[in-house]
């Protein structure tokens, strides 16, 4: 692993990325399908929907990240034990990193819905998966080297407006100052862009978006996605702060199909707050943002 991906994890490197042990893969296996790679191949590329978790029997994989401007930096490198996904895999969203095999693999991948179902029935093992997910999630984010790149001048209304999207949506991004950034300046010069169209943003898939509003550019790292018109839902929550997703949480844990919809990001006003100190559970405080992110995983 890098030395950027070091410091990121840093003591809680074993929680991010774990070794399962025998009895772990055997109540995981039921879960998954048998797969097989060969040495080279490119299992996932970042802006790419993952096929699910993937748990590693034998061979070696390395995830890389920072991919969009032709730079890859290794993360890590699993063998036979450990498993490759982050959040991204709750509920099939894109991936942001990419995953290749260094050599032949022999695998089981779970698919979203039936990780799901892991968390659920292997409750102790779904605790330990679930905090290496969110570890992992939280080491993209502080990385900033993953994710959409958000291309302009420092201090643009629609740079900040962008940046304050992602943010509250939790996901990573970086922001490139396009006067003094040679990596910007190259990008605005291929795509041969305006300066006055921008900001751009270059999406994790490679397509590129001028001064998109946000549900374009949720669309395009797939925060956004059509939903099933014969689909009936036994509850629908709008609004996902407080309220909504605990609500949705204990609808769901009823049995009853449940939808939540914004107009924005989830957490509300709360998920906006530099500090909540009055919330039941946490004695010594917490941020908005670190809140409202339990709540979102939580209901997925």
């Amino acid at each position: 692993m890098s030395q950027s991906a070091t410091a990121i994890f840093g003591a809680r490197r074993d929680q991010a990325f774990p070794t399962l042990v025998e009895v772990d893969i055997d109540r995981m296996r039921r879960f998954g399908e048998a797969s097989a790679y060969a040495a080279g191949e490119h299992i996932v590329t970042a802006g790419d929907v993952a096929p699910g978790l993937i748990v590693v029997l034998s061979g070696k994989v390395d995830i890389t990240q920072g991919g969009g401007l032709g730079r890859r930096e290794t993360i890590v490198t699993h063998g036979p034990g450990s498993f490759v996904g982050e959040l991204a895999q709750l509920s099939a969203r894109p991936s942001l990193v990419n995953v290749e095999a260094v050599e032949p693999v022999e695998a089981f991948v779970i698919a979203s819905q039936r990780l799901r179902d892991l968390m659920v029935q292997e409750a102790n093992l779904g605790e330990r998966i679930m905090r290496a997910l969110i570890l992992r999630r939280v080491g993209l984010l502080e990385s900033a080297t993953s994710g959409p790149i958000i291309i302009g001048p420092v201090g643009n209304g629609d740079v900040l407006r962008l940046q304050g999207f992602l943010a509250r949506s939790g996901q990573p991004h970086r922001v490139l100052d396009s006067d003094s950034d040679p990596c910007a300046k190259t990008l605005v010069e291929r795509f041969e862009v305006d300066p006055h169209h921008l900001p751009i943003v270059l999406c994790p898939n490679g397509r590129l978006l001028r001064n998109p509003v946000e549900k374009d550019l949720a669309r395009c790292i797939g925060l956004l996605r059509p939903i099933d018109a014969d689909t009936v839902y036994d509850v629908a929550i709008v609004g996902a702060g407080p309220a909504g997703l605990a609500a949705a949480v204990y609808a769901a844990s009823e049995g009853l199909s449940t939808i939540v919809l914004d107009c924005r990001a989830f957490g509300g006003q709360a998920g906006a707050s530099s500090r909540i100190e009055n919330y039941l559970g946490f004695p010594t405080g917490i941020t908005g943002m670190a809140l409202m992110a339990r709540a979102y995983n939580q209901a997925q």
